[in-house]
């Protein structure tokens, strides 16, 4: 089980955990057949209802936007790695519709399958520390409502911080923010007020750009995530803590879920 499950305990029992690891296993095993909820409860001995909400507390995602992370980042790994036509690229992943994974993959990443081979092929080995001179200093973000205020040992970092919320799309953030070499990050004004996860991400200068955000390589970058509850319009920013550490095999993939923001190009 992972260590940071125990850690954050919020009544995440560690058979709930261990049930939540074997279903991201099955997931991450046959990403390119059909994954009802049903059968991966059936993994852990759940009612599917039961199942879907101790996925939901341990994840900070539901098993369907779980899923669609999953399935975008190895998209995203073939579209960088191999010379696999789109279409084909989608049928690895579970799409049974070229046209249907075009328009999720754009409506998630915010452009093209073909545009964005095109733009990760172009960056090569560029480090993260290449991108911090042209990246804007998240301290002086307008609007914000949400801080994510987090203790790093690397001064010099990208830095990106995602507002989750179950009533949106599958895998799609509400917000998004994306700086550098700061220990607080300001989040646009989210909808309202809500039951939100803020998930922060790191990538140190010295890691390649395409490690931490397409090959998910857990060590280029840190991660954490903190429950944010927003009872009415806040005046003043709030500042959520976020402890970071190595990504675990119950952290969703988020850069994969969220719009090609993070690129400057």
């Amino acid at each position: 089980m992972d260590a940071a499950v125990k850690q954050r305990g919020r009544g995440v029992s560690a058979d709930h955990a261990e049930a939540v690891t074997r279903a991201i296993d099955e997931m991450r095993a046959g990403l390119g057949r059909a994954q009802p909820l049903a059968a991966l409860a059936r993994t852990g001995m759940f009612s599917p209802f039961h199942f879907h909400r101790i996925f939901r507390d341990t994840t900070a995602f539901t098993p369907a936007r779980f899923l669609t992370a999953l399935r975008m980042a190895e998209a995203r790994r073939l579209l960088l790695h191999s010379s696999m036509p789109v279409h084909r690229v989608g049928t690895r992943v579970g799409y049974t519709s070229n046209g249907g994974f075009i328009t999720h993959f754009g409506r998630v990443v915010g452009m093209s399958p073909t545009r964005f081979r095109s733009l990760v092929r172009a960056l090569g080995d560029t480090r993260a520390g290449e991108w911090l001179p042209s990246l804007p200093d998240v301290l002086d973000s307008p609007g914000e409502t949400v801080v994510a205020r987090h203790a790093s040992s690397v001064p010099a970092s990208l830095a990106m911080s995602w507002l989750f919320t179950p009533g949106q799309p599958p895998g799609r953030p509400c917000t998004t923010s994306v700086g550098g070499g700061t220990s607080r990050i300001r989040l646009p004004r989210p909808p309202g007020p809500g039951a939100y996860w803020v998930v922060t991400m790191i990538v140190p200068a010295q890691s390649r750009i395409l490690d931490a955000l397409v090959d998910d390589v857990p060590e280029s970058y840190l991660v954490g995530r903190s429950r944010l509850s927003l009872n009415r319009q806040e005046l003043r920013p709030v500042v959520v803590p976020v402890h970071l550490r190595r990504p675990e095999r119950t952290d969703p993939p988020v850069a994969a879920v969220a719009p090609l923001c993070w690129s400057p190009m």
